[in-house]
């Protein structure tokens, strides 16, 4: 309870400082066992928990692992790991107790939930040793901001900020920037497919709320604008360099039908697509026709050069 606790005062100060008005706050606690329901901890206080079987792992943004030695305690853990290994893009991976690690992935991109194991058996931690509470603050400062976590250690009296930082700097090879970034490059490589915001994130292995959040922070626009920006860009490339209808040229785009691109277009430029065209269409030629009064111009300048 007190582990369980820590992790989530940290969290909830984290909501707390960030939150701004008309905002969903950034974090969402989800305590999860292998049965779910009731549970009781050691010092008989039920916790409410959501069985781990319901979810998958890519629905996290971090995953906090309570590890146990005790003979008691192991199937449980080997129920654990064995559902992690099932995860669609994780490699297989050593159990390694009391440490901190981000697992394997066969997809670099998606490597990046951490999963922070720590021994639940331990009460009271060295001077210089790494607490849950201060794995929470890791990922907090990755995801947030540093001056957001040294106003949470303050209120939580813990020494991260002065010891613990360096170590945790390793536990992402992959920082959120990057996945935010690789998820942008995603967008751009399958736009004519129909995909979603959803599948965005789950491909960054982030929160829907949080990557939307990390998004817009990243490129000044959100996940759904920077998709429709990139749909209409090929769009509009080609209007210009083909003759296919607009129809056609909806579906290759991921736009649905003529009638849904048509609607959009004109919302965003005020003219319909077969209008678009047709303009660049003259503005061609009308630069087509410059320069060839420029050629003649000046040929008829050199002929009557002595």
């Amino acid at each position: 309870m007190a582990t369980v606790g820590a992790i989530g005062d940290a969290f909830r100060l984290a909501n707390e400082f960030e939150k701004t008005a008309g905002e969903q706050p950034p974090y969402r606690l989800t305590v999860l066992s292998h049965a779910g329901g009731l549970i009781t901890s050691s010092s008989s206080i039920c916790i409410w928990t959501q069985k781990l079987e319901q979810h998958n792992l890519s629905d996290f943004h971090a995953f906090f692992v309570a590890c146990d030695d005790a003979p008691a305690a192991m199937e449980s853990n080997d129920r654990l790991f064995a559902w992690l290994t099932r995860q669609g893009n994780l490699a297989p991976f050593a159990i390694q107790k009391g440490a901190n690690l981000a697992i394997a992935c066969k997809h670099p991109v998606q490597s990046t939930v951490p999963i922070y194991l720590f021994d639940d058996g331990l009460t009271e931690a060295g001077a210089n040793s790494t607490t849950p509470a201060d794995l929470a603050l890791a990922q907090i400062e990755r995801d947030l901001n540093a001056e957001t976590v040294r106003r949470i250690a303050r209120v939580l009296q813990t020494r991260y900020v002065e010891h613990s930082k360096p170590e945790l700097d390793e536990v992402n090879a992959i920082t959120t920037t990057e996945k935010i970034r690789e998820s942008g490059r995603w967008i751009k490589e399958n736009y004519s497919e129909a995909i979603s915001v959803a599948q965005a994130a789950e491909f960054a292995a982030m929160s829907k709320r949080n990557f939307q959040r990390r998004f817009k922070c990243e490129f000044g626009m959100t996940p759904l604008e920077y998709l429709l920006r990139t749909r209409f860009d090929v769009v509009c490339t080609m209007l210009k360099n083909t003759d296919l209808p607009v129809d056609k040229i909806a579906r290759r785009c991921g736009m649905g039908d003529g009638n849904r691109l048509g609607r959009l277009f004109k919302e965003r430029y005020g003219v319909s697509p077969t209008q678009y065209r047709v303009q660049q269409r003259f503005e061609i030629e009308d630069r087509f026709s410059s320069f060839e009064d420029n050629l003649e111009t000046t040929a008829e300048v050199s002929r009557e050069a002595p």
